[in-house]
């Protein structure tokens, strides 16, 4: 509705031009009649308010499965820093399978710098999943 406005007043404008003798040229008023029609065609561009292309998301609600257990990770975190061992904790040999999948999860600068495998049969069952668990959440593979 608002272009039909717009252009009803460069109708009036251009007829109040045209009916001066000074501005009778045909080259006079196509050149006014353009700019006229230039300027009201963009007027609707300049309106208020901004376009979205999607609505806004609302945040993602905490799950579960997005929860960060904070006591196993700092128990894992400790165990990684070498702060928690219980020597005698387990049997090596299903320990050393462990650590040695975890030490591959593991980044490359961290891998050169930490030997999980060194740990097997120092830990007990739940430091080992709660070095697990660490690992897992520290070292998450980005999709």
């Amino acid at each position: 509705m608002e272009y039909a406005g717009h252009l009803f007043v460069t109708f009036l404008i251009l007829k109040n031009i045209i009916q001066k003798p000074v501005m009778r040229k045909p080259s006079v008023c196509v050149l006014i009649f353009a700019a006229l029609l230039g300027v009201t065609a963009a007027a609707p561009a300049f309106a208020s308010g901004s376009f979205s292309g999607r609505p806004p998301q609302p945040p993602a609600e905490p799950g579960a499965a997005t929860k960060l257990d904070r006591e196993q990770y700092g128990l894992g975190q400790k165990i990684y820093d070498g702060d928690v061992m219980t020597p005698g904790g387990g049997e090596v040999g299903p320990q050393k399978v462990r650590l040695l999948a975890l030490q591959a999860k593991l980044p490359g600068d961290a891998a050169k710098t930490k030997n999980l495998v060194a740990l097997a049969g120092k830990l007990s069952a739940s430091q080992l999943a709660a070095l697990e668990y660490f690992v897992a959440q520290r070292f998450a593979m980005k999709k």
